[in-house]
């Protein structure tokens, strides 16, 4: 006979166990994403390629060592010849460098596919200084002059001799002379050079250097937009009337320039918050207006040679984690990075989450069924015998039945299923003693 009691006792077992399962499945969970973030916290040093002494990049990188400092992140620079270089070392397996500025332009698909941009952080002008005392705005001017375009690894060099190329002045008699950065200026300014070609911020003291000297003259690009179509890498920069010096009128008239954008580029692989860190560092360095550019243009997600981090894209779409805002660095990276890492878990689980409770409902329903089947065969069975021969085989599977699910384990949200399939067990069983009562 089916006894109640039976039921709610296994009832009850199988919430509790339920019930625990699922505790203890959250807790595990919950314990391998603490230690997976816990594992990939975040490094306290970075390494950062700049570029030459004296240079835009190297001046950056130390306001870079300062701010990073506050956090008690350790960077190290390393001076380079320029962005072909710093493209060269955060490609290198050889050691390791986090990040370095990058010129767009100077790049191949190759050397980007390990590398994210963090974004364009400014405008690194083409300034071509000419020992003169009259003004001069076409590089077909330079011809037979001798002229210090960079030295190899560095950016000017490439785009120095791509724009002397398109003039036909990058053969002889021109001369092209490998110097670079401070030994350049000084033998301008000495004349054993007669030009020097410099890819750099205003910040440069090379560019300062020269600018402010009564014996060079700056070069306006006349054909600036010209140049910009034929090498798309090249934007078209105005330095205005008075930004040296209003009062002064230096310079005393709008002076078009070449500019290459510059972009802090990362490996793929460096740790979200570490990125963090930079990019908030990119903004109080590079955010303010420039002479060549306005307040709040850099740092930016642009379109350049570099995918971009997407890290970066949601700093830039939505800011900075407000939990910076609060608390320290290390536990600010150890909440975003298991953030990180609950998302595609989130996304896994969420359709799964939906499918569950179909399939909860269809795993038990299916165990009743199939003892409704067991009575269908069992009513159509004693429907065919019309001689009532073994009424005693009828008890047996009636008895059967009833004991199967008397032992079976009946979640709560199902034991109104097990009730009903009792009352058609006792249906079928008054049908087996109305035959036996026939058959005496």
């Amino acid at each position: 006979m089916f006894r109640k009691s039976k039921i709610r006792r296994r009832v009850i077992s199988s919430t509790n166990h339920g019930f625990l399962v699922i505790v203890v499945s959250v807790l595990i969970v919950t314990v391998l994403l603490i230690i997976i973030a816990y594992d990939s916290k975040a490094p306290d040093n970075l390494v950062m390629s700049t570029g030459f002494e004296g240079g835009s990049y190297a001046i950056f990188g130390e306001r870079y060592r300062q701010i990073l400092m506050r956090n008690k992140i350790h960077l190290k620079l390393l001076p380079s010849a320029g962005s072909a270089e710093n493209l060269k070392r955060l490609n290198a397996k050889s050691y390791r460098v986090d990040t370095g500025f990058v010129q767009d332009g100077t790049s191949s698909p190759a050397e980007t596919s390990n590398l994210v941009s963090l974004g364009a952080i400014g405008y690194a002008p083409l300034w071509v200084f000419c020992r003169s005392q009259e003004p001069f705005n076409y590089l077909s001017e330079l011809k037979g002059r001798r002229i210090a375009v960079g030295a190899e690894g560095s950016g000017v060099r490439k785009f120095a001799i791509a724009l002397l190329k398109l003039n036909d002045i990058a053969a002889r008699p021109t001369v092209l002379l490998d110097i670079s950065g401070p030994a350049a200026n000084r033998a301008l300014l000495a004349g054993t050079v007669d030009a020097v070609m410099i890819l750099g911020a205003e910040d440069s003291a090379l560019v300062r250097e020269l600018l402010y000297n009564p014996k060079v003259q700056l070069m306006s690009f006349r054909q600036a937009e010209a140049y910009t179509r034929l090498i798309p890498a090249l934007s078209h920069v105005v330095l205005p009337q008075g930004i040296l010096d209003v009062s002064k009128k230096m310079p005393p008239q709008d002076v078009h320039l070449l500019a290459v954008t510059t972009s802090l580029i990362a490996r793929k692989d460096l740790h979200p918050a570490l990125i963090y860190l930079l990019l908030d560092a990119a903004v109080e360095i590079h955010s303010n207006a420039g002479w060549v550019n306005r307040k709040g243009e850099f740092p930016s997600v642009k379109e350049l040679s570099f995918p971009s981090s997407p890290y970066a894209e949601r700093f830039y779409k939505s800011g900075r984690p407000f939990l910076l805002d609060y608390l320290p660095f290390g536990i600010v990276a150890f909440v975003d990075r298991t953030v990180f890492i609950l998302i595609p878990v989130a996304i896994i689980l969420v359709p799964l989450i939906r499918i569950i409770p179909w399939l909860y409902s269809w795993r038990h329903r299916r165990r009743f069924l199939r003892w409704y089947r067991e009575l269908r065969d069992l009513e159509v069975e004693m429907m065919a015998d019309s001689e009532l021969k073994d009424i005693s085989g009828y008890h047996e599977k009636i008895e059967l039945i009833e004991l199967s699910i008397n032992r079976m384990s009946v979640p709560l949200a199902f034991l109104n299923e097990a009730y009903k399939l009792q009352e058609h067990i006792d249906s079928v069983r008054a049908k087996i003693v109305s035959l036996n009562n026939q058959s005496i």
